[in-house]
């Protein structure tokens, strides 16, 4: 198993009083770790949480070396692995033409109940950390930090760089990196999940508001365009960047900057190449929504050319930031994010012409779609980002296909989640397709490349 800069992660099967199982063991040093992550703070956070969504801490132990090691269950998939998969998208790769059918394909109806289930499962796993009982921002959300289990539930991981809002200062004392509402890092979150806020240097911010755009970010990154790339040349030294991937940039004067040349494709091959879908060295890969590769300053305009460049309506609070003024970007307007989304449901394409994604003020009367709900948390002005626990009621939940949840005990399906979810028929265990009946479970496994759990 990988890790981070900070950490190893093994797996183990150790003989447990509930019998033999893998466990996935983290372990990081408490002498040499690297700033702001904290393993010390992240056992205190996990000690203290209880959610199905939520990676329980088994055990915890602390070595003469000084390296602490975190037990948690073995989990074998990634969100991340499933975003790679060529399976998950609303089309197939080769397409013999389009359909004018309003009916969703077997295909897309896959695609949909799987996406909404994860994404359910997230925002209830974030909701809970944010609630006021427990008041955790996680600060590192993206795809590699939510598992999910061979029964479909997923499960958020890595609270290194987490913070407790409202935490006393005895609380913090024995953390390796303590931190305080007053001064906060800014040097959190991964790459093109980032908030905008923090590129601009504060030292105090709406931590729940940096997950909410996080959120933004990644359930984008469910309907992105997935590009062919090839392993034996990536082992060579080449690789695409997350804005080679993504189409070329209109650049005439007075043009809109942000928009694509054209839309792109569900599946993209890069043209003049030999890579064909099926083969050996091939590799999918999934476009991020935001260009992480080229620095904190790179990110800002990646961000504002598809959101558009700030301004006193879209974003009132920029120019409080300490860095607001040290750098000048172009002006351009905000872009349709549907170009940026080809594996959005086609069948939610006309109901998505009702969601203006180019404004930073959105309505109050939400549209049941994907696109309206990812639009909610990509706002600038912080405050008016979708909150975690008005989420879960987004009508996108409620729509056809209906929304199917692990085949767990009652208790964890109603745990921490809206009333609506008991109603008679509002959530199944199991959904029909092709007549065969399927749980999310055997939805995921049909959409990852095997691997042995």
């Amino acid at each position: 198993m990988d890790g981070s800069p900070t950490s190893i992660v093994t797996r183990i099967e150790p003989d447990l009083p509930d019998g033999p199982r893998f466990i996935a063991v983290k372990t990081s040093t408490t002498t040499h770790a690297k700033e702001p992550h904290d393993i010390i703070k992240e056992v205190r956070l996990l000690a203290s949480l209880s959610h199905p969504n939520v990676i329980p801490l088994i055990k915890h132990e602390i070595s003469r070396s000084q390296n602490l090691s975190l037990w948690m269950p073995y989990i074998p998939y990634t969100l991340e692995e499933v975003l790679q998969s060529s399976r998950f998208s609303p089309h197939p790769i080769i397409s013999f033409g389009s359909t004018t059918s309003s009916s969703p394909t077997p295909r897309e109806v896959q695609f949909v109940v799987l996406a909404k289930s994860i994404i359910f499962q997230v925002l209830c796993g974030m909701s809970y950390l944010h609630s006021e009982h427990v008041q955790i921002a996680h600060r590192d959300v993206k795809p590699s930090n939510v598992l999910l289990t061979p029964m479909g539930c997923a499960q958020i991981i890595d609270f290194g760089i987490a913070f407790h809002v409202g935490e006393d200062r005895a609380s913090k004392a024995k953390d390796l990196w303590p931190e305080y509402t007053a001064r906060m890092y800014f040097e959190v979150s991964t790459g093109p999940y980032r908030a905008p806020e923090l590129l601009f240097g504060p030292r105090t911010y709406n931590a729940f508001a940096i997950d909410a755009w996080s959120l933004g970010a990644t359930f984008a990154e469910f309907f992105t365009p997935l590009h062919l790339q090839d392993d034996d040349e990536d082992e060579q030294g080449f690789s695409f960047q997350s804005s080679d991937r993504m189409p070329d940039f209109k650049s005439e004067p007075g043009s809109d900057a942000g928009a694509p040349a054209s839309p792109p494709a569900p599946f993209v091959i890069p043209p003049g190449t030999h890579m064909r879908p099926g083969m050996p060295s091939g590799r999918w890969s999934r476009a991020s929504l935001f260009d992480g590769t080229r620095g904190e300053i790179g990110l800002a305009w990646s961000i504002f050319k598809i959101r558009g460049t700030p301004n006193a309506d879209t974003w009132p609070s920029f120019l409080t930031l300490p860095d607001a003024n040290k750098v000048f970007f172009a002006d351009v307007p905000a872009t349709d994010l549907t170009i940026r989304l080809p594996n959005l449901p086609p069948t939610t394409t006309s109901a998505s012409l009702r969601t203006d994604t180019a404004t930073h003020a959105p309505c109050s009367d939400p549209v049941s779609t994907p696109l309206d709900l990812l639009h909610r948390f990509l706002v600038y002005e912080p405050s008016r980002r979708l909150h975690l626990s008005e989420s879960l009621d987004h009508p996108w939940f409620r729509a056809e296909p209906g929304l199917v949840l692990p085949a767990d005990s009652e208790e964890d399906i109603q745990m921490g989640r809206p009333a609506w979810v008991s109603e008679a028929g509002a959530v199944t265990r199991s959904f029909i397709v092709e007549g065969q009946s399927r749980t999310l479970g055997d939805l995921l496994r049909m959409h990852v490349v095997s691997k042995e759990h």
